[in-house]
């Protein structure tokens, strides 16, 4: 994201901020876990029951009533996701909860949602996706990561996982299917990951999310001998974008690989990078706007994420601790030229229409730089990101950054 959470500061949030919004995505973060991935950075925690979870998910619906309450006109909701955490850790009848509060605050469901969920596989059956598909989930994104059996033991994903049936269950609720999967694992090498990429071609998912392994702190960039290097995981991109490209899929997106002459995809991240506002819900969860992104104060130690947990659900949302980062025009500027990157794309007339201004005089120097070094390429008065740009789209991103959000930025 753009700012990331390294330049958020503590702040006083003024909710007031959402008056003018119509349009909105719904992002609810649930932070429960049956157990803790070596790579994970995310706020989680695995010290939970079901009387948590039900009390958490009451507390998101109260945070979400509040925040309704100062939507000046019914909100169109364009998008839903539930990440985590592992969403599909808490029991189903969780979520039926969050859709009625959803029904009953009278918020308008654009026409093309596709609620989706993040889930891990190893824990799903077929009563859960029944009910699923029941409350109205059209989209699951199955955390695979790998197919390889030892790989799986050392990310602590010791369940029997047969990844055939589940998709055979989905298909028959006629759920879509995203598989991500990471690349860069401690001991996982560029053969290993083909492996894994080419069996889960087989089972035809819309989408495939295909992530590399970053952030200094996870447990795992304690063992980097046994890591794939920088320059091997560029290598490995060039790879599995020639595979994915050859067997039926697009690059849509830097992360994204979506099939085809297909119009279901992951709507959220979609959504985001063309400026639709994002609504985060429950503990950590961030919220975006043109004004503020912003989220309650927590913590990346899973062992004391708990105590975060529990002032979210015994005290009053507003009374909170907040952190996060006001925009201004020029950061939203920024924001924009990097997310429409992100697609592959930059139109300049959307630009202009946004901003009053010329987006090849708000950032000649970038721009000509990108062009110097091909990785961008000018096509009916559109930039689009070329091969190599798609490759480097993250340090595509970087050049962007304000002096004030680069001077926050201090890698370990």
């Amino acid at each position: 994201m753009y700012p990331s959470q390294f330049a958020y500061r503590p702040i006083k949030v003024d909710f007031n901020c959402w008056r003018k919004v119509r349009e909105v995505n719904l992002y609810y973060h649930i932070p429960f876990c049956k157990w803790k991935c070596p790579y994970c950075t995310f706020f989680m925690t695995v010290h939970y029951d079901d009387e948590v979870a039900a009390r958490y998910i009451d507390k998101v619906n109260e945070q979400f009533n509040f925040i309704n309450s100062y939507f000046e006109e019914p909100m169109v909701v364009k998008s839903i996701c539930f990440g985590g955490g592992t969403p599909n850790s808490i029991p189903v009848d969780l979520y039926e909860k969050i859709f009625d509060t959803l029904r009953k605050a009278n918020v308008i469901f654009h026409e093309d949602l596709e609620p989706s969920m993040e889930v891990s596989p190893e824990i799903l059956d077929e009563p859960y996706i029944k009910r699923l598909a029941e409350i109205g989930i059209k989209r699951l994104s199955l955390g695979v990561q790998s197919l390889d059996k030892d790989l799986r033991k050392s990310i602590n994903r010791k369940e029997n996982l047969n990844i055939y049936d589940i998709v055979d269950i989905l298909r028959k609720y006629n759920l879509n299917i995203n598989f991500d999967v990471m690349y860069g694992l401690e001991g996982q090498t560029a053969e290993s990951f083909m492996d894994t990429l080419k069996e889960l071609v087989k089972l035809a998912p819309e989408t495939f999310s295909l992530y590399p392994l970053a952030g200094s702190k996870t447990s795992m960039f304690k063992k980097k001998d046994s890591l794939m290097t920088t320059k091997e995981r560029y290598q490995l991109f060039d790879v599995f974008y020639d595979y994915l490209t050859s067997n039926g899929y697009e690059c849509e997106s830097h992360v994204k690989f979506k099939k085809k002459n297909q119009h279901s995809t992951h709507q959220q991240k979609i959504y985001e990078y063309q400026g639709t506002p994002t609504l985060g819900l429950g503990c950590a969860a961030r919220s975006y706007n043109e004004h503020v992104h912003y989220t309650t104060e927590y913590t990346k130690n899973s062992l004391t994420a708990r105590k975060y947990i529990d002032e979210y659900i015994e005290k009053d949302y507003k009374d909170l601790q907040f952190c996060g980062f006001e925009m201004n025009e020029d950061e939203n500027k920024r924001r924009t030229v990097i997310y429409a990157f992100f697609m592959g794309k930059l139109d300049p007339k959307i630009y202009f229409d946004k901003y009053g201004t010329d987006v090849w005089q708000d950032f000649h120097v970038e721009l000509n730089a990108l062009l110097q070094n091909d990785l961008i390429v000018i096509k009916d008065n559109e930039i689009y990101l070329t091969r190599k740009g798609r490759k480097y789209t993250d340090l595509v991103g970087f050049i962007f950054w304000s002096e004030g959000v680069a001077s926050m930025y201090a890698p370990i």
